[in-house]
C-alpha cells in the first residue's frame, strides 16, 4: 500500500466554521487530540494549571519563570533575594 501525504492550507475561519458544524462527540474527540498535542508540545506544563498551595499559600522563595523546551529558570539569577 502506498501512502500519499498531502499538505493543505485551510483558512483559519474555514476551520472554525467546520469545527462549529461538528457533532458534539466529534468536537470532544478533537478537543482530546488538541489537548494531547498541547501537552506534548509544552512538556506537559500548562501555565493555566493552578497548584493548591494550601491555606498557607505559596512558600517564599526565588521567583521562577517557565521557558518552553528549557524548563524553570530563576528570574534575576542566583543573587535575587528570596
Amino acid at each position: 500500500m502506498i501512502t500519499t501525504i498531502v499538505k493543505l492550507q485551510i483558512p483559519f475561519e474555514s476551520l472554525l466554521d467546520a469545527i462549529a458544524n461538528l457533532p458534539l462527540e466529534e468536537k470532544d474527540q478533537l478537543w482530546q487530540l488538541l489537548n494531547d498535542e498541547i501537552n506534548q508540545s509544552e512538556g506537559n506544563f500548562l501555565p493555566e494549571d493552578s497548584y493548591d498551595w494550601g491555606s498557607q499559600g505559596q512558600p517564599k522563595g526565588k521567583p521562577l519563570e517557565y521557558i518552553p523546551e528549557v524548563g524553570l529558570k530563576v528570574v534575576g539569577g542566583k543573587n535575587t533575594p528570596t
